[in-house]
């Protein structure tokens, strides 16, 4: 079973491992930048079951890490466990955004190493959606940046 996880998320991610047109959107405070592949715009047909007339569309969208030393915490006496966060080069995740109210729901992500190697891997089982599985995002933050940059996006190309 975790073995078809890893299948979907990269199959929904495909697209985004070979997009040509990443556009950078943000620079965070702790050093990842955060980027949307601007051909990866596009309607989607997934329905939101209490929201109907509403028009989403779906991005893929990338989150490179700062390159960090390895960073080691002492968890027992002459023990050590590396942190994970310090392996992810990048991260490409597809979200699926309601123009409507600045939501968006992360439908699947991958982590990669730095020699691209996937890391990790989830794409969401949800066979259903409302809008309580959206997470509206907070303005002047990186993700109201990426799904107002993806809408407008959308918008111009229409």
């Amino acid at each position: 079973m975790k073995r078809l996880a890893v299948i979907l998320a990269g199959s929904t991610l495909a697209l985004s491992a070979h997009a040509v047109n990443w556009s950078k959107v943000s620079d965070s405070q702790t050093g990842s930048t955060f980027s949307l592949d601007l051909d990866s715009i596009e309607s989607s047909d997934i329905n939101i079951i209490d929201e109907k007339s509403v028009e989403n569309i779906t991005v893929s969208i990338r989150r490179t890490y700062p390159t960090q030393k390895s960073v080691t915490k002492n968890i027992a006496k002459g023990v050590t466990k590396k942190s994970k966060e310090a392996d992810i080069h990048h991260s490409d995740q597809q979200w699926l955004i309601s123009c409507k109210d600045a939501s968006y729901y992360r439908r699947a992500y991958v982590n990669y190493a730095a020699d691209g190697k996937v890391i990790k891997s989830w794409q969401s089982e949800q066979p259903i959606l409302t809008t309580k599985d959206f997470k509206v995002t907070t303005p002047k933050t990186i993700s109201r940046l990426l799904v107002e940059q993806s809408c407008k996006n959308y918008e111009q190309a229409k």
